[in-house]
């Protein structure tokens, strides 16, 4: 495993000492209507903009609903309320590739993106940012399917941001945002929402196509508690004018999820 200590940046930022974001995966033109639309409900509400992943050209056949004409424009309906739009992949068509190096090493050996050359990927991210733009979205934020992705997947994201089209990491581990190889980073600890004690930025991430009923009513009975904690995604990375790096408690907290992990899949 690759450490690496450089230099501290500081982290110019104070505000609240936890605040909490949320994150939607897998939304396409395919996607649970129904879902989505009590979701979208349930954050209003509450008056809270979640990241939202968008899969620019959806071909995972698990995602089996008719497709729904009207999408595009609840996407931009989403952006126009201050949703933060992601770029969730390219196709969401998933390939086996053991995990190895460091960004791949605790995640799926499923992905669309690790194990493919940079230039590649970075072919994949300026079609699926382009597909997105001309539906008259603006994505900000990146994050693969399955959290899988490497090290040519952080090269292509820093090329794009030489070009322009500036996208910040959704993933990664730490207890606030933090810059690695030219790239910021967003990092997701969780899923399901926690009350957390210790100061940090804290991202839940939901499958709406997925949810249960009970997962609506959790949600819901956390943001009754909480919900002047969430903040947007964008306006909280937007607050950091300069990214420090990961840090020792950051990697104390990645290593230990590495070792948790290892022991999980030794046992299935």
């Amino acid at each position: 495993m690759r450490m690496r200590f450089g230099k501290r940046m500081k982290w110019q930022r104070k505000g609240k000492k936890v605040e909490y974001c949320i994150r939607l995966d897998d939304a396409c033109p395919q996607m649970n209507a129904e879902k989505w639309a009590r979701i979208e409900r349930i954050l209003d509400k509450y008056k809270v903009k979640p990241i939202v992943g968008v899969i620019p050209e959806n071909r995972d056949p698990d995602f089996v609903a008719v497709a729904d004409e009207n999408f595009w424009g609840k996407a931009c309906e989403w952006q126009k309320k201050g949703w933060t739009i992601a770029l969730h992949g390219l196709h969401h068509e998933l390939h086996f590739h053991e995990p190895r190096g460091y960004y791949q090493l605790s995640h799926s050996s499923k992905t669309e993106w690790a194990g493919k050359s940079s230039t590649d990927q970075y072919e994949m991210l300026k079609q699926g940012y382009q597909i997105l733009k001309g539906h008259g979205l603006t994505p900000t934020c990146f994050f693969a399917p399955c959290h899988t992705y490497d090290e040519a997947t952080v090269e292509a994201i820093a090329s794009m941001k030489t070009e322009g089209c500036s996208m910040y990491i959704s993933d990664g581990y730490a207890l606030h945002p933090y810059q690695r190889d030219g790239v910021d980073f967003l990092p997701t600890l969780f899923d399901t929402p926690h009350k957390l004690p210790l100061q940090g930025v804290y991202t839940f991430v939901y499958h709406p196509n997925n949810m249960q009923e009970q997962d609506f009513a959790y949600l819901e009975d956390f943001l009754k508690k909480y919900a002047s904690l969430f903040r947007s995604a964008d306006e909280i990375m937007g607050e950091y004018s300069l990214m420090k790096e990961q840090g020792i408690l950051g990697k104390i907290i990645e290593h230990s999820i590495y070792f948790l992990r290892g022991i999980k899949g030794s046992k299935e």
